[in-house]
């Protein structure tokens, strides 16, 4: 029986095995047979050319170009004189750029140091962010009256503590915190009556140990502190035995009877805190806010450092100042005997041309530069302009209402276009102002896949691509910013004449051999 028994449960496994078997051969049957559709990156490629920037401003043609000196400024050289015509580009005046350079280095010190405070800062609040609270300090209890019991001799019967605080320190008191050391001293919190008996000052002499006794408000530990007395053993003279010393007065009391009697010989017990160090999770909260607002102001001083080394940098590179618009030479000044008024060196009145103004945000202050072109669109009429840059302000415009697409909570910069063909303008009349930035290269220099494109593994962003023996292999790529709502630029990994697949479905597996399609469905 048991036989039989046997060589059922043998055929059966082997039936079972051969079935697993098939099934696995033919999974493995089933995907040498799929194949994935691939298309060349470059028939995927959305393109991008930038982002669009749109201001707005008023037609004008009696512009001016007013140059004051900063203090420390010293003119070189002057190109130009009193009533003389120039030309946007042309030569006005040089500074001596020794002192800005030295500037230039210091404010680059400058910088240095508010990046190492930020460093710090930032480790501080790491610290903070992993640090445990602790429990919060319960309530006193409340001692019930004691009962009222026939009145006794009066005698000397004071506590040794009045809750935390010692009414008087004698050899065996325990320190909330410390080890007796100069860098961490005893610490014990007294009650503005406490004394300290002369046994323990001279255990201190002997032990060479340093302590200091605190009177706080409430007698709490975290209580406003009312006086300090710090004793260093290692420098005090020996006293007597019975002597009494008032923590407040700091002196010794005389004819005072004492409190209980000393031991001779009783060893102090180890110094233990009375209660835990650390933040209770309120403190904790307010200690982190206080390092992220100190963090808040360290980066807006890192970021009006950085505009200011910008404009050193400027200033060292050409020290030259140019017409930034057509017009007459107002008013200039001697480089020997300088304004002190307030008023400018060197002024120009526009002679000709029309100019338009209008405000770009910081944060395309890097993208865009003077000669830059921007079309400019009239209200009244609805025809096009080309206009030129000639000049971006160092400072922001207070109070400015900006108008356009932009972070509303940005500051705002003006700038001054040149309209060299202004047939059809007239002064007063309002622009819209446009210019593509953050571009700078053509559409087929930048990918720009349709997200539905990239999957992402473990937070890092892949595509299947056909590798070089014709099958899919999973490419890890580096994503850029999304745009147009739902495509995303790929910054590295891939190249234009890269292949890839869609990445769901049955096909979208590494192994499976790819054939070349020309449709995107």
């Amino acid at each position: 029986m048991k036989k039989k028994i046997i060589i059922t449960l043998v055929v059966l496994l082997v039936i079972a095995g051969a079935s697993t078997g098939g099934v696995f051969a033919y999974k493995s049957y089933q995907d040498k047979r799929l194949v994935a559709d691939v298309m060349p990156v470059s028939n995927l490629n959305w393109g991008y050319w930038g982002d669009e920037m749109t201001s707005y401003g008023t037609v004008t043609n009696d512009l001016s170009q007013d140059i004051y000196l900063d203090s420390g400024q010293v003119v070189s050289e002057v190109f130009v004189e009193e009533g003389q015509s120039v030309a946007v580009g042309d030569k006005l005046l040089e500074y001596d750029i020794t002192e800005t350079e030295l500037n230039l280095e210091m404010k680059k010190l400058e910088i240095q140091g508010i990046e190492n405070d930020i460093t710090l800062a930032q480790k501080e609040l790491a610290k903070l962010r992993a640090t445990k609270p602790i429990p919060e300090t319960p309530p006193e209890p409340v001692t019930p009256p004691e009962p009222v019991t026939p009145p006794e001799p009066v005698t000397n019967t004071l506590p040794e503590k009045t809750k935390n605080a010692y009414n008087y320190i004698k050899k065996g008191a325990k320190a909330y915190a410390g080890d007796g050391s100069e860098e961490k001293p005893f610490r014990f919190l007294c009650t503005k009556e406490s004394f300290v008996y002369g046994s323990y000052l001279n255990y201190l002499k002997k032990k060479s140990y340093t302590a200091i006794f605190e009177i706080r408000e409430d007698n709490k530990k975290k209580g406003t502190l009312i006086s300090s007395w710090t004793v260093n053993g290692a420098a005090m003279d020996a006293v007597d035995d019975d002597s009494e010393w008032s923590v407040l007065e700091r002196t010794e009391i005389v004819d005072e009877e004492p409190v209980d009697d000393e031991p001779i010989d009783e060893e102090p017990i180890d110094n233990e805190p009375m209660e835990p160090e650390g933040y209770t999770a309120a403190e904790l909260a307010k200690e982190i806010s206080s390092k992220e607002g100190e963090l808040r102001d360290l980066d807006l001083d890192k970021r009006s450092a950085e505009l200011e080394l910008k404009e050193l940098e400027k200033a060292v590179e050409n020290g030259v100042v140019y017409a930034k618009i057509n017009g007459t030479v107002k008013t200039v000044g001697d480089p020997s005997d300088l304004p002190n008024d307030g008023s400018a060196f060197l002024a120009l009145s526009g002679s000709e041309g029309l100019y338009v103004t209008g405000e770009i945000s910081e944060m395309m202050l890097d993208s865009i530069k003077e000669g830059q072109m921007i079309t400019a669109t009239s209200w009244e009429s609805g025809m096009t302009f080309s206009a030129s840059i000639t000049e971006i302000s160092e400072y922001p415009r207070s109070g400015s209402n900006y108008y356009g697409e932009g972070n509303p909570n940005a500051s705002y910069y003006p700038f001054t276009a040149y309209i060299e063909d202004s047939t059809g303008l007239t002064n007063g009349e309002t622009l819209d102002l446009s210019m593509t930035v953050g571009g700078g290269v053509s559409a087929e220099e930048i990918i720009c896949l349709e997200k539905a494109y990239v999957r992402e593994e473990g937070g890092r962003p892949y595509v299947y691509k056909a590798g070089e023996d014709n099958r899919l292999v999973k490419q890890y790529v580096t994503t850029g910013k999304t745009v147009y709502g739902q495509a995303v630029i790929i910054q590295d990994g891939l190249t234009m004449d890269d292949r890839i697949a869609f990445p769901y479905g049955k096909t979208a597996k590494e192994g499976v051999a790819v054939r070349d399609s020309d449709s995107a469905d």
